[in-house]
């Protein structure tokens, strides 16, 4: 009973950050302070952590990151294991890859891709987890 109430908590806690960005995205229009914050965090983001050169190097993380857990994935499957959290990290990789080179008009979306890689973190963390208890 634990262990079901501390992977829903983990589930909860991972997708926070993609929750918050949502609520600033709806917040934008409504308040201006959250329009003038987001507006300079744009700017900011946009010439230190997501600059072009960066967003190239996110991408090859995030494609090798899905390949290791798809092969890994494929491994398990074979041998009769179903690994959720692989399926999962391959579809957040993926998620990941697709936001990244999408020209989306969010207001949010550095918020949006920072929500990703920590959910991306935590998949890759219950992998190795869940790898390391089946080895």
């Amino acid at each position: 009973m634990m262990k079901y109430i501390i992977v829903f908590l983990l589930s909860v806690l991972q997708f926070s950050g993609i929750i918050l960005a949502i609520i600033l995205e709806d917040l934008y229009d409504e308040k201006m302070g959250v329009a003038r914050y987001l507006i300079f965090k744009k700017q900011e983001f946009a010439a230190g952590y997501f600059a072009p050169a960066y967003m190239n190097v996110y991408t090859l993380i995030l494609a090798g990151g899905a390949i290791v857990c798809f092969a890994l994935l494929l491994i398990k499957w074979k041998s009769g294991k179903r690994m959720v959290s692989l399926l999962l990290a391959v579809l957040a990789n993926s998620i990941g890859i697709m936001a990244i080179h999408m020209n989306l008009e969010l207001d949010a979306y550095h918020f949006f891709l920072i929500g990703i890689f920590i959910v991306i973190a935590f998949q890759y963390g219950w992998c190795i987890r869940s790898y390391r208890k089946t080895n």
